[in-house]
């Protein structure tokens, strides 16, 4: 069973200064980016942050055209077709055709442009900045991971002068400081499980199989003859430890969390939407209430921290939008 993963979309800025301080850029977690064509969720975890509504001011009358207007603050069309022109040479620079069609890719961008407007209107809410002195020293830091023309190269391949890359700099810098707030109290430890399982495509040999681990059968065993998750299955079907919203079956978690180490579980059956059933055994090997995160399972956590933030901040927007 793979564990969830919370992938962040590829922030273009992220992406081109690791390439351009051949990799000393410093990792942050990245926005995620509403799905195309519709808002994000609302939060389905408390933000660590409450999310600040930024009042609305009031509309401008820009003479540019507009690509969309956030709360009332645009991003104009020009800026919108360089950061989508910045996004579709990266994927062909790295051999990969755009994912979608050419709206979808779009609509991605704009919406890239439009969170990381929402994040900036909330900084400024809390008081957030970044000095010049700081944009500056992280600026001098690019500089020098590599010599001057290679840097001035970068700058002129992406279509940037150095004053608009030091506002995209400046806007890293600032969602990095909102990074921090927000996930400021993500715990380092928390309640988990060891558990293994068996999943079955066949609802009578899963009740054999049930019937086999509860009569005493060894259950790596079981799970290594019978699970057609080959991937746990040849490790006796072990998932390792993992904490609660971990795993891509709410309900093999659920049933891992009520367990006790040695029980085994009821047969677990799932259908999805099309209507395929699919069966499960759970055994709990070993529980920690305090066990410490790795450091893939922290960072799902802050990235789910994070996410929950910017939801917040989707749904209390007002957005025009002015392209597709």
């Amino acid at each position: 069973m793979n564990r969830k993963r919370l992938a962040p979309l590829a922030h273009l800025i992220l992406l081109l200064l690791a390439a351009c301080s051949n990799g000393g850029a410093t990792t942050t977690i990245l926005p995620t980016a509403a799905p195309a064509g519709q808002e994000p969720a609302a939060a389905t975890l408390p933000p660590p942050a409450a999310a600040t509504n930024t009042p609305v001011p009031p509309t401008p009358t820009p003479t540019e055209p507009l690509a969309a207007l956030v709360n009332g603050e645009p991003i104009f069309l020009a800026a919108f077709e360089a950061e989508l022109a910045r996004y579709e040479a990266s994927l062909s620079a790295g051999g990969a055709p755009p994912a979608g069609t050419a709206t979808n890719v779009r609509e991605q961008v704009l919406n890239a442009l439009i969170e990381r407007q929402l994040i900036l209107q909330a900084a400024t809410a809390q008081g957030v900045t970044v000095t010049p002195e700081t944009v500056e020293q992280r600026l001098a830091e690019l500089r020098a991971a590599g010599d001057p023309a290679t840097f001035d190269a970068f700058l002129q391949t992406n279509g940037w002068t150095e004053e608009q890359f030091r506002e995209v700099l400046t806007a890293e810098l600032i969602t990095g400081e909102m990074v921090t707030r927000v996930t400021a109290d993500v715990p380092t430890t928390m309640d988990q499980v060891r558990a293994s399982y068996i999943q079955m495509d066949d609802g009578a040999l899963a009740q054999s199989v049930l019937d086999r681990a509860r009569a005493g059968d060894d259950f790596a065993f079981l799970a290594e003859q019978n699970s057609v998750d080959r991937v746990t299955g040849v490790n006796g079907g072990d998932l390792g430890f993992f904490g609660p919203g971990s795993l891509l079956v709410p309900e093999v978690e659920a049933a891992a969390f009520a367990l006790q180490p040695g029980g085994i579980s009821d047969l677990i059956a799932v259908t999805d939407a099309t209507g395929k059933t699919t069966y499960y055994i759970v055994k709990v090997t070993e529980r920690d209430p305090n066990r410490e995160l790795t450091a893939e399972g922290r960072y799902d956590l802050l990235q789910a921290a994070f996410d929950a933030w910017l939801d917040g901040l989707w749904a209390g927007a007002t957005i025009e939008r002015f392209t597709q």
